[in-house]
């Protein structure tokens, strides 16, 4: 019987890490983090886990790596990190969407596949989940996971407002579950977040429209109302039997237990208490000619997201 995974998808900074930690709060559910990366940044890297432990050291993927491959010994974690980053690309999606024959990517994609599949049972199996939870975001990967045998594939894709996602793109954040913890998430100037923004968003317009099971959220409607949201989307996804209590959210913060996320932004190592507040430093930290400059490029998909184009730094009440 195949398995839910839930993919949060969308533009990176969109607040998929909240949702993801949001969702794994549902008894049932087990977040994973940025699953995607674990070849590279758990095998090789020995980052932290969402528990705070190293990888290697993590009970959890110790368990799951037994019960995958055998031990993470028996896995090539250079040839994983190759597949991942050969196929992780924009340039390769209608080959991945077999839109058109896979060519010299076929062998790639089904030990890939393979690898992924192995490792998602695993997860399955080791956490005694009835739905998996990814936020990896990415679309390429995203059309890897859909179709994987064991899993039934369902599709948030996260929005949030284009000067949002560039102001957090400009903003230096240390990484601490990185290394010595003295390295910071990388810094990208406005005009490369707002191509990136517009080329993801639009691609997940377009995936959407092929999966059976997908839903849309805004950011700063799940910050406005969590509760109504989270229950949305568990309807239109189609899990609406799953406990809806929330016992974990008040209205103003939710009790988010520790889980073994792994990478993605840095409040996956946070856990208890943790105040749900929107972020919309933008609206005052930008000047307005580069506010102007982001709704002069982004205004169709801010329109067609029910934004506003102005990007007043008084917002409307």
């Amino acid at each position: 019987m195949s398995i839910p995974l839930v993919y949060v998808g969308g533009s990176a900074r969109s607040g998929s890490t909240l949702l993801e930690r949001l969702l794994g709060g549902i008894p049932g559910f087990c977040s994973v983090g940025e699953l995607m990366f674990i070849w590279e940044r758990g095998l090789k890297r020995n980052d932290r886990c969402g528990c705070g432990a190293r990888f290697h050291d993590c009970a959890f993927w110790t368990q799951v790596g037994d019960v995958g491959f055998g031990g993470w010994s028996q896995v090539d974690a250079d040839e994983a990190s190759w597949l991942h980053a050969t196929l992780d690309r924009h340039r390769n999606l209608d080959r991945i969407a077999r839109l058109r024959h896979p060519g010299k990517l076929k062998a790639a994609m089904a030990a890939y596949a393979d690898l992924t599949d192995r490792l998602y049972q695993a997860v399955r199996t080791v956490s005694g989940a009835s739905v998996i939870v990814d936020s990896s975001k990415h679309v390429s990967y995203a059309l890897l996971l859909r179709d994987l045998p064991n899993f039934d594939f369902r599709l948030v894709h996260l929005v949030r407002r284009s000067h949002g996602v560039a102001h957090s793109w400009s903003r230096r954040v240390r990484k601490p579950g990185v290394g010595d913890g003295s390295s910071f998430m990388s810094v990208h100037p406005s005009y490369w977040t707002v191509g990136l923004w517009i080329a993801d968003n639009l691609l997940y317009d377009i995936v959407a429209r092929q999966l059976p099971r997908t839903t849309r959220l805004r950011y700063e409607d799940l910050i406005a109302d969590p509760n109504a949201q989270l229950r949305r989307i568990l309807g239109e996804l189609d899990l609406a039997a799953v406990d809806q209590t929330f016992s974990f959210l008040d209205a103003a913060s939710a009790g988010l237990p520790a889980t073994h996320a792994f990478s993605g932004n840095p409040m996956r190592l946070r856990q208890g208490s943790v105040v749900l507040r929107l972020d919309d430093d933008w609206r005052t930290a930008m000047s307005r000619p580069r506010r102007a400059m982001i709704s002069a490029a982004t205004w169709p998909l801010l329109r067609h997201y029910g934004y506003s184009i102005a990007a007043s730094p008084h917002p409307r009440p």
